[in-house]
C-alpha cells in the first residue's frame, strides 16, 4: 500500500499547534504517560517526532523514532540537525519495532487503526510487546471506537470530517475541513472489544482507556461549552498497558 504520508509531514507540524492537539490530544496523552525521566521510550509510528521530541524534553534517556514513511523521517531528521536532543530516527516497518532492542516505554500514537485486518492487528501488537522490557508500558491513540463516523459533520467545529459506515472493521475517513490544509487520511473502524482482544493476545494487561479532558489553558481559551461536543464523542482516544 502506497504510504498515506509521505506528502503531510509540514501538514501534520502545521497542526502542532491546533486547539484539539495542544488541548486534548497532547494533555490527555501525557497525562498517560507520565514520569518518563530516564526511561527508554520508542517512539513508533513517529511521523515527524512530534512526540518523539516532546518526550525528551520531558527527560527522557534513549528516545527512538521509528516510521515506515521517508517523508516523515526526512523531516524528523531536519528538525534533529535544527536543534539536537540526541534522538535516533529509523526508517522501517512498525513490524520491525521488535529489532530495535527493548524498552521502558513504547509510545504508538495513532498506529493501531491502521491495521485493515484483526490479524494484521494481532500482529502490530505482538511487534510492540516484543520492544518493551519486562513490565514496560504501552501508550498509545487510536480511533476511538465510540467516535461519531457516520455524523460527518459532527467534527466540522474542530477542523475535519468523519466519515464511515460505522461497522466493525470498516474504512474510516478523515478529512480537513479547513480549505488552506487539504488531506484525507484513511483508517479502519474498530470496537474496544477488538483492540483489548488484540492487545491480550500479545500478552498485555492491566488495560486502562483514559478519560477525555482538556487542559485548563484550552478551557480557558475557547470555553467549555466550545469542548462540550468533542468530550462527548472524542474522534481519539488514549489507553495505556502494561507488559
Amino acid at each position: 500500500m502506497i504510504n498515506q504520508y509521505d506528502l503531510l509531514a509540514k501538514i501534520t507540524e502545521a497542526t502542532a499547534e491546533a486547539p484539539l492537539r495542544k488541548y486534548f490530544e497532547d494533555f490527555t496523552f501525557f497525562k498517560a504517560l507520565g514520569d518518563i525521566a530516564g526511561c527508554s521510550v520508542l517512539d513508533v509510528a513517529c511521523g515527524t517526532g512530534l512526540y518523539s521530541r516532546r518526550i525528551k524534553q520531558r527527560g527522557a534517556g534513549r528516545v527512538v523514532g521509528l516510521d515506515s514513511s521517508e517523508g516523515m523521517i526526512d523531516y524528523a531528521r531536519y528538525q534533529e540537525r535544527q536543534a539536537p536532543l540526541g534522538i535516533e530516527y529509523v526508517v522501517r516497518d512498525a513490524a520491525a519495532a521488535g529489532e530495535l532492542g527493548t524498552f521502558d516505554v513504547v509510545t504508538a500514537t495513532y498506529l493501531l487503526h491502521y491495521a485493515p485486518s484483526v490479524e494484521q492487528m494481532r500482529g502490530m501488537c505482538a511487534t510492540l510487546r516484543r520492544a518493551m522490557a519486562p513490565g514496560g508500558r504501552l501508550v498509545s491513540i487510536c480511533l476511538n471506537p465510540e467516535a461519531r463516523v457516520t455524523e460527518p459533520a459532527y467534527y466540522r467545529p474542530y477542523g475535519f470530517e468523519l466519515r464511515s459506515r460505522g461497522q466493525e472493521g470498516d474504512e474510516a475517513h478523515l478529512v480537513s475541513a479547513i480549505p488552506e490544509m487539504p488531506f484525507s487520511i484513511t483508517a479502519w473502524h474498530w470496537s474496544r472489544h477488538t483492540y483489548e482482544a488484540a492487545l491480550q493476545s500479545a500478552g498485555f494487561r492491566n488495560i486502562v482507556w483514559c478519560a477525555p479532558e482538556i487542559a485548563p489553558e484550552g478551557l480557558a481559551a475557547f470555553g467549555e461549552a466550545y469542548w462540550r461536543d468533542y468530550l462527548r464523542f472524542p474522534h481519539a482516544a488514549v489507553f495505556t498497558c502494561t507488559a
